[in-house]
């Protein structure tokens, strides 16, 4: 439900499923949840359908004959009178393939057939408030008179880069390419994300990826990502698994050319907020202290918080 924040807000759920027992399923699951729901059993019907009403939230089918989830999802996230929407994939398998490739075209969760009541309801209360949450930043930032990115142009990124690391601003090799073992890790995954929430705790920043200690520019190829959208859309999924899709409105990342190098650039800016870094059922809070990243205990986050 919509909070005090955003009362009278849509509250519509469209739920799509080409089989009618499994919409049916759906609809007794969430009609006493006083959410008005909205049913389409393809694609092209859903699309129709939320171009007209804008959902806040879509439970969407993977496997319909036509236009399936995936392609629907794309679809929904590429038009900009649709793409706030959070989508809930529906799937009988959840494979690891089926979740990254549902994450890569812009769904936020998974719900496994057979569904049950709980869970339906849990998935679709956490990802309303996600999307109510949100667009309250989204307000707050626009009406923020600090709220604004820096222009990065040629000129401004060189002085940025030449100044070297410090309290607002930190360079890092890879995303996600360990460079000593020649491998994909998660933990260089984290570095990144743990200095962004940072940022955001604090007073804003820079963080560069594809950039040295020493500010010299090593490029994007050793990540291994096709291509530039590729690159930037695993960077948004990480950004939203970890540190919540609620935050993308104080977050700014590009990627840029550097030394005739490509590198992503990432703008934060001053969270109203307390941002936490989530991963492996683990809850950090970060803030900047000097040129590093600092972990805080439980009881310094409360004094944080309330001190900001």
């Amino acid at each position: 439900m919509p909070d005090s924040a955003t009362e009278g807000a849509p509250n519509h759920i469209l739920l799509v499923d080409d089989n009618l027992d499994n919409l049916q399923v759906l609809f007794q699951a969430l009609e006493n949840e006083g959410y008005e729901l909205l049913l389409a059993q393809s694609g092209e019907e859903a699309l129709r359908i939320a171009r007209e009403v804008q959902p806040p939230l879509v439970l969407l089918d993977i496997n319909m004959p036509g236009m399936d989830g995936y392609e629907t999802c794309r679809q929904l996230k590429a038009d900009p009178v649709t793409d706030k929407a959070n989508i809930i994939f529906l799937s009988a398998h959840g494979s690891l393939d089926d979740k990254l490739t549902g994450f890569e075209a812009g769904a936020v969760d998974f719900v496994q057939k057979p569904f049950q009541f709980e869970e339906v309801i849990a998935r679709v209360r956490i990802q309303l408030a996600a999307y109510y949450r949100e667009r309250s930043l989204e307000k707050n930032a626009a009406s923020s008179g600090e709220g604004a990115f820096t222009n990065l142009d040629e000129n401004r990124l060189k002085e940025v880069l030449a100044g070297g690391e410090g309290d607002s601003v930190e360079f890092k090799s890879t995303l996600r390419h360990n460079l000593h073992t020649g491998k994909t890790d998660k933990k260089i995954e984290n570095a990144s994300l743990k200095t962004i929430a940072a940022f955001l705790n604090t007073s804003g920043g820079f963080l560069f990826v594809g950039v040295d200690d020493e500010g010299n520019a090593l490029g994007l190829e050793p990540d291994g990502f096709p291509n530039q959208d590729r690159f930037l859309l695993h960077f948004s999924n990480l950004v939203h698994s970890h540190l919540g899709g609620e935050f993308a409105p104080f977050i700014r990342g590009a990627i840029v050319i550097v030394e005739r190098k490509e590198v992503l650039a990432v703008e934060c800016l001053p969270s109203p907020e307390p941002v936490y870094f989530r991963r492996d059922q683990d809850e950090v809070f970060f803030v900047r202290s000097g040129p590093s990243t600092k972990t805080l205990l439980p009881s310094e986050v409360v004094a944080w918080v309330t001190r900001k």
